[in-house]
């Protein structure tokens, strides 16, 4: 992080500029930023718009020309296009909506701290606030989640075992969610347990893909297996044209024989004529 972005935010609030999860909210919000730039731009001056009809020079007088060119050509390119298809698809796949508009996690759980000055909020608090909207309040999903949490941590406690957290019951009901992950809240334990789980889905996707190819494999030598035999087949039907072909040969030169037999010296001759 440059000093000069930890020295401005300093002069107005006291904050600990050498903190990690500060370090992390301010790249976290230059990072938006860009993004929301980059959005904007190609909003406004390339989607929908003919390819010669796309500006060349730089909209933006923070923007030289050569960057604004990198970035069209990065929008241009097949591999940029079909990544936005698929977040498109994927973000039409969310249940839990983020509710923060273009603030992130980190920035929210920064602003939450004026809420919750005696207690820090726990998992389940940052889950209402960046998922509630100020219009419309909670979705279904979210509403149906916040149940579930709820009534994990509300669970009596066996004896000789520690009460559920909060955290464990944000894990327990959205088990592939990044959540914990995006507030800072991921315990070492759970980014191992994430880590294996990746890691396991990956080693399924190798056998996936080495089952493929094997069943692929398979098929390949039966094809060689077939055209073999057909091979084979062609040379089995060739041989038995050639023993075919000596066969009427011999049968030819013994009925000349025979003929030479009967007219002697007057078939030889017309023989040689021929």
């Amino acid at each position: 992080m440059p000093s000069p972005l930890r020295g401005s935010p300093e002069s107005q609030f006291t904050i600990n500029t050498d903190a990690d999860p500060v370090i992390a909210a301010f790249s976290d919000l230059l990072k938006n930023g860009q993004r929301q730039m980059r959005y904007r731009l190609k909003k406004k001056y390339f989607n929908g718009i003919p390819a010669n009809e796309v500006r060349t020079t730089s909209p933006l007088s923070s923007m030289t020309d050569n960057e604004w060119k990198q970035l069209v050509d990065m929008w241009s390119t097949p591999k940029h296009k079909e990544k936005c298809i698929k977040n498109k698809d994927s973000r039409e796949l969310v249940q839990y909506h983020q509710m923060t508009g273009s603030r992130s996690y980190v920035a929210q759980c920064y602003v939450m701290q004026t809420k919750f000055k005696d207690v820090p909020p726990t998992a389940i608090d940052i889950f209402k606030d960046t998922h509630c909207s100020s219009k419309s309040g909670f979705n279904e999903n979210a509403k149906d989640a916040i149940a579930q949490m709820e009534a994990y941590v509300a669970q009596p406690t066996e004896e000789g075992k520690d009460p559920k957290t909060p955290v464990e019951a944000v894990a327990h009901v959205l088990p592939k969610s990044t959540f914990l992950r995006n507030v800072g809240m991921q315990s070492t334990e759970m980014k191992k347990n994430a880590k294996a789980a990746a890691m396991n889905d990956h080693v399924r996707e190798l056998e996936s893909e080495l089952h493929a190819e094997k069943m692929g494999s398979a098929r390949m030598q039966l094809q060689i297996a077939d055209l073999h035999k057909q091979l084979e087949d062609q040379k089995e039907v060739a041989r038995k044209n050639e023993e075919e072909t000596e066969k009427l040969r011999h049968q030819g030169s013994e009925i000349q024989s025979f003929l030479r037999s009967l007219f002697g010296s007057k078939f030889a001759s017309s023989d040689a004529q021929q």
